[in-house]
């Protein structure tokens, strides 16, 4: 043995060690696999290709597969009736219901006696991109041919990551100071905000929802003003917030919330804007994904409405 190799061995597989462990570990992203389709020949097949599909990508540890069952209320339940080929518009619907990122469907053609050609269709459910993996071979081969269409879906998934999926999730401190530094006008009219729920019959306000968009309007430099404050705001904004519990996806708990918003001029009562916006939260406990679902959409409607206030 050459121990003069020794130290610079030593140095070398201490430096790819450091290397990577410096890797920051994937996130997971939650992936829903649709009923493949096929033509009446390859009928005997289909079945068994989704099935398969689904156990194998369910190894995957940087994936999270949302239960068949779940997946199949949302399609019936919204009329969607998809299978095999999935357009952008469906796959964005499901994706705000269940907090699905990507959404897997696709094909199974058998051509002669004996030959099956599968392909998968993988759409990105936040950014509406489409990438596309296929394999072919012996119809007796079925376990293979799926157990390599499983790879292929798998790898283009951590390969295209940031295509299929939208920005990066963001702190709560990125996200403020995103919103507040696109704000470019200079006019700061004071504001007053009235959210509630459209469920129940006590009438309360929605603290959550109404602390997040005072914080928002505090920081942008926007006077906040409500029933008690001396004076009138200049801008009124209302609000009704519906929230509901989504479908969980192994660890993790969804939780959707609609929120309708209306602004509008005090003095002369014109509507500014009115928005209706989804938002979803995926978290490791229902409760923080029941926190987290509203402040994330009324960040998106204050991203939307604070730049037209200023203006």
């Amino acid at each position: 043995m050459n121990t003069k190799r020794t130290p610079t061995l030593l140095l070398f597989a201490a430096l790819a060690m450091m290397v990577h462990a410096a890797d920051p570990p994937k996130s997971a992203l939650t992936v829903a696999v649709c009923d493949f389709s096929g033509d009446p020949d390859a009928s005997n097949y289909v079945k068994n290709v989704t099935t398969l599909v689904t156990v194998n990508l369910t190894t995957e540890t940087n994936l999270v597969l949302l239960e068949r069952a779940s997946l199949a209320k949302v399609v019936q339940e919204q009329a969607l009736g998809i299978s095999g080929m999935v357009n952008s518009d469906a796959a964005a619907k499901i994706g705000q219901i269940t907090g699905a990122k990507v959404l897997v469907a696709g094909q199974v053609v058998k051509i002669g006696d004996n030959h099956l050609v599968l392909i998968a269709d993988i759409i990105g459910t936040e950014t509406g991109r489409l990438f596309a993996a296929e394999v072919d071979g012996a119809a007796d081969n079925l376990l293979g041919l799926t157990d390599e269409l499983s790879r292929k879906i798998a790898q283009t998934i951590n390969d295209q990551a940031a295509s299929l999926t939208s920005r990066p999730q963001e702190t709560s401190a990125e996200r403020l100071d995103r919103i507040i530094k696109g704000i470019n006008g200079a006019n700061r009219p004071s504001v007053s905000v009235n959210i509630r729920p459209t469920t129940g019959t006590k009438t309360v306000k929605s603290k959550p929802m109404e602390g997040e968009f005072g914080t928002l309007l505090l920081k942008a430099g926007f006077p906040l003003v409500d029933e008690k404050s001396d004076r009138k705001p200049d801008i009124m904004i209302t609000g009704t917030e519906n929230g509901s519990e989504g479908a969980r996806h192994g660890d993790l708990f969804s939780y959707l919330e609609v929120f309708d918003v209306k602004v509008q001029a005090r003095r002369d009562g014109s509507i500014l804007a009115l928005e209706h916006l989804t938002g979803t939260a995926s978290e490791g406990s229902a409760g923080a994904a029941q926190s987290a679902a509203p402040v994330n959409v009324v960040d998106a409607a204050a991203e939307k409405i604070l730049p037209l206030l200023a203006k």
